[in-house]
């Protein structure tokens, strides 16, 4: 690796913050009594899955995405902006917010690059000062309410790396002169594709991977 990059992707979920917010929005569902208890097994389990790099995209998102059928944007923006109030802002990890900021603050694009859908990653960026998103979109019909369906490339795994690459393609940019900052073993195939990968807080069997490949390893702490 040489020089340094030009442009900065971060994920959200355990790099960030030391929180997953697909679970912490079941949680957050479940304490506004707009989901039933037993749906937390549903998300742990789906979590496990995750975790194994073996989700089933469209399974997950029919089960994720149940308490926004029929609702609008507005309804689920209010809704997603106290999950994060409740939910995550205290679990903000400080060394990656200093990251960020100062990266903001020296003139470097920041983007946001998450497998969770867009809506409940907003509040988030906001309050990091990030005001590019690349996630997961979620599908809304002709009345503008959603349907419970993502559409286009689901944001995990070899779906970043998609999405990232015409992200680039837009902006007249080239991956092999980002950073990328994750913690999971399904952001294999991002860190493979930037020029500048580096791992936070691993899972075991990203950790083996970077050593073995010589990524950076940062350890991010509340």
């Amino acid at each position: 690796m040489k020089g340094s990059p030009e442009f900065y992707f971060f994920d959200m979920d355990h790099t960030l913050i030391d929180n997953d917010c697909d679970v912490s929005w079941k949680d957050f569902m479940v304490a506004e009594k707009l989901a039933p208890p037993e749906a937390l097994k549903t998300a742990a389990d789906f979590y496990q899955t995750y975790l194994k790099g073996c989700l089933d995209p469209d399974a997950f998102t029919l089960f994720q995405l149940n308490e926004f059928i029929g609702r609008t944007e507005a309804e689920m923006s209010a809704l997603c902006r106290k999950h994060f109030e409740v939910m995550v802002k205290s679990k903000i990890y400080p060394e990656a917010e200093a990251l960020v900021r100062k990266t903001i603050a020296a003139g470097h694009l920041v983007v946001l690059l998450t497998a969770t859908n867009r809506i409940i990653a907003k509040p988030l960026a906001d309050y990091f000062g990030i005001d590019r998103i690349v996630a997961t979109e979620l599908e809304i019909n002709a009345d503008g309410r959603y349907t419970g369906k993502f559409t286009g490339v689901y944001a995990a795994a070899q779906g970043k790396v998609t999405l990232a690459e015409k992200f680039c393609r837009d902006k007249g940019l080239s991956l092999s002169n980002a950073a990328y900052y994750g913690d999971s073993i399904n952001d294999r195939f991002i860190l493979d594709a930037v020029g500048f990968p580096f791992v936070v807080n691993p899972d075991s069997d990203l950790k083996k991977l970077a050593m073995k490949k010589g990524w950076e390893i940062l350890t991010f702490r509340k």
